[in-house]
């Protein structure tokens, strides 16, 4: 990874540095991690390439996950963007849209305001206590794990120009268990959690059950959360199709995992239609 020349620059107490929700800066940023094990080993077949690494580790007394990411380069994926949103938007902000940490970020940034207003229960997801930088102390420590968080697949001068540069960057989440937890006795309250998730305009458009931790969403690091540059530069209908996503991979997860459905509890999703709207937040 390049060495950080740089005067450091001060931390941002918010992220991303953008229109709409924001993650704040974990409290405890500064303190000393005892770094456990890592638990999502089982990530990196070819057909699921991990965004990042997740560790057990212990922060005052106190057990979290820890989600360590990898560095991204929005020319990555320009494929993907570019058709979308054209090739004069600044990388930082495709980033702000693209990169699994912003994504993070953004969802869970939205999930705490809405409980916040009593929109949503606050058990609704695995909870997230903000996102902080490693230290230098940190990524030597995962170094000798040989982590390799791919600093050296990025642009040098677009990352030098980011928030935190090349410190690498982490989301603290409880400490759940390994069971992802969905099962027939709480299908219905699965589907429901989506749609309170889908009606805050939060859209994790990766629903599989590795992304479930005792019946809770852990993951959020392909959401798109409003407003998205990305979903208001698609067509109506491929908007409504992309708003609707969550709740088609939930019945195909269904199907897949041949979980027991008594109970019939698969929504007929080319039945469904969504009211048309433009939101702004």
């Amino acid at each position: 990874m390049p060495k950080r020349r740089q005067p450091p620059k001060p931390l941002p107490k918010e992220l991303p540095m953008c229109d709409g929700p924001k993650l704040g800066l974990f409290q405890h940023h500064g303190s000393r991690i005892q770094w456990l094990e890592r638990l999502n080993k089982d990530d990196e077949d070819e057909d699921s390439p991990t965004e990042g690494y997740v560790f057990r580790a212990k922060i005052r007394n106190r057990e979290y996950a820890i989600k360590v990411f990898k560095f991204h380069d929005p020319r990555s994926d320009d494929y993907f963007w570019e058709p979308l949103v054209g090739e004069d938007i600044s990388l930082q902000t495709v980033a702000y849209y693209t990169d699994p940490f912003y994504a993070e970020c953004r969802a869970y940034g939205r999930i705490q305001e809405a409980i916040k207003k009593g929109y949503l229960k606050p058990d609704i997801v695995v909870p997230c206590h903000g996102f902080f930088f490693l230290q230098e102390r940190d990524e030597k420590i995962l170094q000798s794990r040989n982590i390799d968080l791919e600093g050296d697949q990025v642009d040098p001068e677009y990352q030098r120009a980011t928030p935190g540069g090349y410190r690498p960057r982490a989301i603290v989440k409880d400490l759940a268990s390994a069971n992802p937890g969905v099962d027939q006795d709480n299908l219905y309250q699965v589907l429901g959690d989506i749609v309170r998730l889908n009606s805050q305009r939060i859209f994790n458009m990766d629903i599989r059950l590795d992304n479930y931790r005792d019946g809770k969403l852990v993951d959020f690091g392909s959401s798109w959360t409003e407003p998205h540059i990305l979903l208001d530069a698609l067509d109506e209908e491929a908007a409504d199709e992309s708003r609707l996503a969550d709740r088609t991979k939930f019945s195909q997860m269904v199907e897949d995992e041949k979980i027991p459905n008594p109970r019939k509890i698969i929504i007929a999703v080319h039945r469904m239609r969504l009211r048309p709207r433009r939101v702004r937040v």
